[in-house]
């Protein structure tokens, strides 16, 4: 387990701020879906998992933060050379002293060396300067790539309208089996129900673009279709590419169900997740990546993926066994070390498994599309388009909470698109004004065809998708569509 003797404090005292801080800010929503800045003191946690402080679902958002008195303001990041983003947590300690940021390394690196390649960058905020503005221009001195200017030559499907079929497949397993845990909906990843929920949108004129095949195609670990559930995903791509549609396939990564023992990162005898950092397991991801979007005999022809789970990397403080998504255990404390024969640890260990799999898929499809939950500039190289990730329990408008997102996915990767995404239960009023209006916030995405999700534990579990919201939908959607249009003339 971690201990304090091995978490790096970084301190920026008063003095250096030129001001005695009042307030902080934390650029990542918070567990209610807030950005306001708390009080001094205080402190704030940021992982590549959630936490009470930053629960937006980013794996990982920027260490950062803001400090404030009055007009005063100075950008705080917790910084590193290449090679040496080797955490997973930070926490800022912030008071009238100034700021302390502890760097949590987990016995996984050594503190003196650390010393030398992680540090505390100081951006002092400028008169009119919002905070988002001044995370901007932090972010963008220390990752100067992640902000220059984009080729323009982005392929125009990329910005097309999306339809993941998690929600119908969540909604599907309440509408036949009741009450019950999410996870059941991997049964319902099937060819034929996936074929039903994109012939209604069809038949409702919603003019999606993408097709997002959702979690339950293939074993967590082993990207290969279950013959049961797909038994022709070729055929199903192949239908979608004549419909003028393109596919992405779901992604997990750490899960490890279908790999060997000695593929994967074990604490103690715990198996925790595959190990990207195996030699073997590499080959057999490049190979898997090829399989699956090589047009040639014996490929499956998909445009690209939807990178998920990614906040299952391996954490002392935070050890699970991650065999498959609704199949992610704890550790029961106290645990084994976890082995790791590598100097790769948190968000290196994710960046690394990451730009291999974006990588292996542009040498077979450059203009294949690579969905992530990653805000972090640091990754800029390693996805193509930012998704905002799962809403949650929004008590407010959903479109705020989600604004705030794409508000600091700009403001961190400036030249990446944006997935809105759409995965909203609970409250159908919200879920439809945020369908209505996502298009604003970047690419609009909609997760529901057929049966809305109202409750996990209790009936009426579902209810039916208006036929009249569908309309409404396509018709605001076709719009979006002719504003793209118009913009690339």
């Amino acid at each position: 387990m971690s201990t304090t003797s091995n978490v790096l404090e970084l301190t920026c005292r008063s003095t250096e701020l030129g001001f005695s801080p009042a307030k902080v800010w934390c650029p990542v929503p918070d567990e209610h879906h807030s950005i306001r800045p708390k009080a001094v003191p205080a402190s704030i946690a940021i992982s590549t998992w959630n936490t009470p402080d930053a629960q937006a679902s980013f794996s990982p958002a920027p260490y950062a933060v803001v400090v404030e008195r009055g007009r005063q303001a100075v950008l705080l990041v917790v910084a590193a050379d290449d090679n040496w983003h080797r955490w997973n947590h930070a926490r800022f300690v912030v008071d009238g002293n100034g700021v302390v940021a502890q760097v949590d390394l987990e016995g996984h690196a050594a503190l003196n060396e650390a010393r030398a390649h992680i540090r505390l960058h100081r951006v002092l905020g400028v008169a009119g300067e919002d905070r988002h503005a001044l995370l901007a221009r932090g972010l963008a001195e220390l990752y100067p790539a992640a902000s220059r200017q984009r080729p323009r030559d982005i392929p125009s499907w990329w910005r097309q309208p999306i339809y993941c079929g998690w929600g119908d497949q969540v909604a599907m397993s309440l509408y036949l089996e009741g009450p019950g845990p999410e996870w059941r909906c991997l049964s319902y990843c099937t060819q034929g129900l996936y074929r039903r929920w994109v012939n209604r949108l069809e038949t409702a004129g919603v003019p999606i673009g993408i097709t997002t095949i959702d979690a339950g195609w293939s074993p967590g670990g082993d990207w290969s279709p279950h013959p049961v559930q797909w038994p022709d995903l070729r055929g199903f791509i192949d239908q979608e590419h004549n419909a003028g549609r393109r596919v992405l396939l779901w992604l997990g990564t750490w899960l490890h169900e279908g790999l060997p023992d000695e593929w994967c990162i074990f604490a103690g005898k715990q198996r925790l997740c595959a190990n990207p950092m195996h030699p073997e397991y590499r080959k057999f991801l490049r190979r898997q990546v090829q399989r699956l979007l090589s047009d040639e005999v014996g490929g499956f022809n998909a445009d690209g993926f939807k990178i998920d789970q990614l906040g299952w990397l391996p954490a002392e403080s935070h050890a699970f066994n991650s065999a498959h998504f609704g199949r992610i255990e704890p550790l029961e404390e106290p645990h084994a070390r976890i082995k790791l024969d590598s100097e790769k640890w948190g968000c290196e260990l994710l960046y690394d498994l990451q730009k291999q799999i974006y990588d292996a898929a542009k040498a077979v499809k450059p203009d294949c599309l690579i969905t992530s939950s990653t805000v972090h500039p640091y990754f800029h190289d390693s996805f193509d388009m930012v998704r905002l990730h799962d809403t949650g329990r929004a008590r407010g408008s959903v479109v705020e909470a989600m604004q705030s997102r794409a508000d600091l996915a700009r403001a961190a990767l400036p030249q990446h698109l944006i997935d809105a995404d759409d995965w909203i239960p609970w409250n159908y009023a919200k879920w439809l004004q945020y369908t209505l209006e996502s298009h604003r916030l970047g690419t609009p995405c909609l997760f529901y065809s057929e049966w809305f999700v109202r409750s996990f534990d209790k009936n009426p579990t579902v209810q039916p998708i208006q036929r009249a919201d569908l309309g409404k939908i396509a018709r605001v959607w076709r719009k979006y569509q002719e504003n793209l249009s118009e913009e690339s003339q």
